[in-house]
C-alpha cells in the first residue's frame, strides 16, 4: 500500500500505530496537543504526493518526526526507546530524511529483538507522526502511577528546562515530584536551587493526566512541554505496561479521620505484606477473635461481619486501636494507656477514650471481663480434644473441597477466639503484676524490669520447649562424625535428606521428635501462603545449619534455659500469691498460640489442595495462585472458569514484592502512608531508650537482621537487633546474648523466650535497626531499657 497522509482527528480505522493513536485520543479529550499529521504505511524513499503541501501549511518550520509502529505504545508492550524520534527537523529535504530514519529503525537490531519477543514473526508496519516543535521553557515526562514502587496513589513528574530529550537521554538530572491523590506534592527532589515547575504548572499537569487516565481507562506514561507563555502541551501518551495489581486493592476504609492504627503486636503475628487469601481468611479470624472478646466483655452487643478492629493497607495488617478504646470507657478499672502499653509498649497520648458509660455498666462489664479471664483454663481444656480430633477431609474436586472447608470454618474462628481469650488473660495478669510492683499507673524502667524478672521461670512454656528440643536436635547432629560434610556444608535439601536417612543415627530420632511436636510451627505461621516446617523444612534446616556452623567454627555450645529462680519468700504476700497465676497465664498464651498455628495448618493444607484441584480442572495455570484469590473468589472460580480473575491473580502475585518493600510508622493517625524510615539518632551519649522486658546487662557485637535470611549470619554471643521476632526467629535464641527490637511489649513472643533463656531484652526501641549496624559494639541493658553504642563498626579505635 502506498503511503498516505491523514489528520489526527481522522485516524479512526487506519493502521497508524500506537503513538499516533495516543495523540489522537488526547485531542479528542480536549487536551492541548501541538499540530500534527500522520504518514500512514511509510516506506523509505516513497512519500505521499501531498506531503510537501501539508508541511508547508505548518510554515516549513521545525517539526518533530516520531515513529508510530503498529503495536507500539500499546497496553501489552510499550516499545519505548526502540524506534526513532528526530527533533528540530526543518526543511522538506530534512523531513524526508527523518521519515526514512524512522522507517529504518523498524529493522534496527534492538527493535527487531524486542519486536520478535512481543509479536514473533508477524509483520509490523510503520507510520510516522510529523508534529510542530514546541520551544519549551520546561519539558519532561509524567507517570500517572509511580513506576518504581507501583503505587497508584502517587503521580510522578520529572521536569527539565528546555527540551525533554535531555531527560530521556540521561544528559541532565530532572526535578522529581510525587503528587498524592489530593493533588498535593508529597515529595520533591530538586536538581538545582530553584524549582523548574510552579504550583500552577504542577496543577495543570496533574489535572490533564488524570483526565486522560479517566477517559482512556489506562494508567499512562506521558510526555509534555510548557512553552515560554506558560501553555501546557501534551506530546505523547502511551499505556504503562507491566504494572502489577493495585497495591491498595484490598484496603479497608478508615472509620474516622483521627483513628489510631498500629502495626505493633499484629506485626509480630503477621510481619510484612500478605497475599489476598491471608487477608480474607486470617484477617477475619483475628477480627472474629477480637469481636468475640468485646462481646463477652459487654462492650459490643454482637459480632458483625465487618472489619472493625483489623484493617488492611497496602497488603499489610493494622490494628485499629480506636476501636478498642471503648473498653476503657465501659469497663471499670480498664486503663486506655495500659492497653496501649500492652499492645505498643508505650503510652499513646493521641489515643482518646470515649465518654465513660454509667457506673453500673462499667461494674457489670468488669465482672464479665473477670469471668472471661477466669474461664480460660476450662476453655482451653475443652478446645484441646477438639483440636486433636479435627480433620479436613480431602475431596476430589474443587467445589467439594471448598464445601468441606466452609463446613469446618467455624472451628478456625473458634481457634482464634480461644487464643484471643488466652492472650487477653496474659495481658490482664501482666498488667496487674506491673501495677502491684509500681503501685501506680505509670511504671519506671526499673519497675518494668522487675516485673520482667518476676515473669521469668514460667516453666513449661511451649515456645521455650521448642528451642530446647531444637537445641537437642542440633547437639545430636553435631555428635555424628559425618555431620560436618553431610549437614553443615551441604545444600539445605541435601542436608535434610541426610538428616532423614539412617546415616544420621540418633540425630534423626531427636529431629523427628522435634517435628512431631513442633512441625506445625514456622515463620509467618498464621499466613495461608507460608508452609509450616513439616511441609517445607528447608528454612528450619538453614537455621540449624547456622547453629551447627557456629559450634564447629567456635566450639561454643548453644545456650540453655538459665533464668534465676525467684526468691518467693522475699516477695510481698500479694505478689507471692499472684505470681504463679501470671506464670500460668504466660504458659497458656504460648500454648494457645501453638494450638492456633496447628489449626491454621489444617486450613493451609486444605487451600493448597484447592489450588491443586483448580489446576487439574484447568481453572488455574498453577496451584500457587490459590493464595492470590480471596475466599469468596475461589468459590466463584470453582463454579465458573474466569480468565479475567486468573489474570488479576497473576497481577496480585506481581504486586506482593512491591507491597513487601513498603514500611510504615508503628503507630499512625488516619490512613497509613508508606514512609522511608530513618534513624532517630543516638545523640552524644550513644543511647537509645526502649522498654526493658528481660533483666540483665550484656556487652557484645550487634547483629542487625531485618529478615530471617540476614539472621543466618548470627555468631554465638552476638546481640540480635531486629524489627520484631515471631516464632520463626526462635531457633536463633540459643545463639544470642541479648535481644533488642524496634517494637514489642512485655508479652511479645521474643520477650517470653528471652526471659526463659535469661537473655537481657529491650523492646520498643523504635529505630534500633536503623541507628545501629552489624559489627557495632554495644551494651544492652535490660534493667534500664537502653541500647548503647560503645564503638561504631569501621571507626578507628
Amino acid at each position: 500500500m502506498k503511503p498516505y497522509l491523514i489528520e489526527l482527528k481522522d485516524i479512526s480505522g487506519h493502521p497508524v500505530g500506537g503513538k499516533a493513536s495516543g495523540l489522537a485520543s488526547l485531542v479528542q479529550m480536549g487536551l492541548a496537543v501541538p499540530e500534527a499529521f500522520v504518514v500512514v504505511n511509510a516506506i523509505p524513499g516513497v512519500y505521499p504526493d501531498d506531503l510537501e503541501a501539508r508541511y508547508g501549511a505548518m510554515g516549513y518550520g521545525q517539526v518533530a518526526v516520531r515513529s508510530s509502529a503498529v503495536g507500539e505504545d500499546g497496553v501489552d508492550a510499550s516499545f519505548a526507546g526502540q524506534y526513532e524520534t528526530i527533533l528540530n527537523v526543518e526543511g522538506f529535504d530534512a523531513l524526508r530524511v527523518a521519515i526514512d530514519q524512522c522507517v529504518a529503525s523498524l529493522e534496527s537490531h534492538r527493535a527487531s529483538a524486542y519486536k520478535a519477543q512481543q509479536f514473533g514473526d508477524v509483520p509490523v508496519t510503520m507510520s510516522v507522526v510529523i508534529q510542530r516543535m514546541i520551544q519549551p521553557r520546561a519539558a519532561g515526562v509524567l507517570f500517572s502511577v509511580d513506576p518504581v514502587s507501583a503505587r497508584r496513589d502517587r503521580l510522578v513528574i520529572d521536569a527539565v528546562t528546555g527540551l525533554g530529550e535531555q531527560l530521556v537521554s540521561g544528559e541532565v538530572t530532572p526535578d522529581h515530584y510525587k503528587v498524592d491523590l489530593a493533588g498535593k506534592v508529597a515529595q520533591h527532589d530538586l536538581a538545582g536551587d530553584q524549582a523548574i515547575l510552579s504550583v500552577t504548572d504542577i496543577d495543570a499537569l496533574v489535572a490533564g493526566a488524570r483526565k486522560a487516565v479517566r477517559v482512556s481507562g489506562h494508567e499512562l506514561d506521558m510526555e509534555w512541554a510548557i512553552d515560554t507563555h506558560g501553555q501546557l502541551h501534551w506530546l505523547q501518551a502511551r499505556p504503562i505496561t507491566a504494572l502489577p495489581a493495585d497495591l491498595n486493592e484490598f484496603d479497608t476504609p478508615i472509620d474516622q479521620p483521627d483513628d489510631v492504627w498500629t502495626r505493633c503486636n499484629i506485626g509480630e503475628m503477621m510481619p510484612g505484606a500478605v497475599a489476598p487469601l491471608t487477608l480474607s481468611v486470617t484477617g477475619w479470624g483475628i477480627e472474629h477473635g477480637m469481636q468475640d472478646m468485646q462481646v463477652k466483655y459487654g462492650v459490643e452487643p454482637a459480632i458483625v461481619h465487618q472489619r472493625i478492629h483489623i484493617k488492611n493497607a497496602f497488603g499489610h495488617f493494622f490494628i485499629n486501636l480506636s476501636a478498642t478504646a471503648p473498653a476503657a470507657s465501659r469497663i471499670i478499672g480498664v486503663d486506655l494507656q495500659q492497653m496501649a502499653r500492652a499492645i505498643c509498649g508505650r503510652e499513646l497520648p493521641e489515643l482518646k477514650a470515649p465518654a465513660k458509660a454509667p457506673a453500673w455498666v462499667r461494674i457489670r462489664n468488669f465482672i464479665r471481663m473477670v469471668r472471661y479471664v477466669l474461664a480460660i483454663p476450662k476453655v482451653i481444656a475443652a478446645f484441646e480434644p477438639k483440636l486433636n480430633a479435627f480433620v479436613i477431609e480431602p475431596r476430589d474436586n474443587s467445589i467439594g473441597m471448598l464445601d468441606e472447608i466452609d463446613q469446618k470454618f467455624d472451628f478456625y474462628l473458634e481457634a482464634y477466639d480461644v487464643h484471643m481469650q488466652s492472650s487477653a488473660g496474659s495481658g490482664f495478669t501482666e498488667g496487674i503484676l506491673q501495677r502491684m510492683i509500681s503501685q501506680s499507673d505509670v511504671a519506671t524502667a526499673e519497675e518494668q524490669a522487675e516485673a520482667a524478672r518476676l515473669l521469668q521461670g514460667a516453666e513449661g512454656v511451649e515456645s521455650a520447649i521448642l528451642v530446647k528440643m531444637l537445641d537437642e536436635s542440633v547437639d545430636a547432629i553435631a555428635k555424628v562424625p559425618s555431620a560436618k560434610e553431610r549437614f553443615w556444608k551441604a545444600e539445605p535439601a541435601s542436608a535434610y535428606a541426610w538428616l532423614s536417612s539412617p546415616e544420621a543415627g540418633k540425630a534423626r530420632e531427636v529431629f523427628e521428635a522435634f517435628m512431631a511436636r513442633h512441625g506445625h510451627r514456622g515463620y509467618r505461621e498464621l499466613s495461608m501462603e507460608t508452609p509450616c516446617w513439616a511441609d517445607d523444612p528447608l528454612p528450619l534446616v538453614q537455621i540449624m545449619q547456622a547453629s551447627i556452623a557456629a559450634r564447629f567454627s567456635t566450639n561454643v555450645k548453644a545456650g540453655a534455659i538459665q533464668h534465676a529462680k525467684v526468691d518467693m519468700a522475699s516477695l510481698d504476700a500479694a505478689v507471692r500469691w499472684f505470681l504463679p497465676k501470671a506464670h500460668a497465664a504466660v504458659r497458656r498464651r504460648e500454648q494457645t498460640k501453638s494450638y492456633l498455628a496447628k489449626a491454621t495448618n489444617h486450613f493451609k493444607r486444605a487451600y493448597r489442595r484447592v489450588g491443586e484441584l483448580l489446576e487439574q480442572e484447568g481453572r488455574l495455570p498453577d496451584s500457587g495462585l490459590v493464595f492470590f484469590l480471596t475466599r469468596e473468589e475461589l468459590r466463584d472460580l470453582a463454579a465458573n472458569a474466569d480468565e479475567v480473575l486468573v489474570k488479576q491473580a497473576l497481577l496480585r502475585r506481581e504486586a506482593l514484592p512491591y507491597q513487601e518493600r513498603l514500611e510504615f510508622e508503628d503507630v499512625v493517625i488516619g490512613f497509613p502512608e508508606p514512609v522511608v524510615l530513618s534513624a532517630r539518632g543516638l545523640g552524644d551519649d550513644g543511647v537509645l531508650v526502649g522498654r526493658p522486658v528481660s533483666r540483665g546487662v550484656v556487652e557484645g557485637f550487634a547483629r542487625v537482621a531485618l529478615t530471617l535470611e540476614e539472621a543466618a549470619g548470627l555468631q554465638p554471643g552476638e546481640i540480635l537487633v531486629a524489627p520484631i521476632t515471631d516464632v520463626g526467629w526462635t531457633p536463633y535464641f540459643s545463639l544470642i546474648a541479648g535481644l533488642a527490637t524496634d517494637v514489642g511489649s512485655a508479652v511479645s513472643h521474643g520477650c517470653v523466650i528471652a526471659r526463659e533463656y535469661g537473655l537481657p531484652a529491650v523492646v520498643n526501641l523504635r529505630s534500633a535497626t536503623r541507628d545501629f549496624k552489624t559489627g557495632d559494639r554495644v551494651r544492652l541493658d535490660g534493667d534500664h531499657g537502653t541500647l548503647t553504642l560503645l564503638h561504631r563498626e569501621g571507626d578507628v579505635a
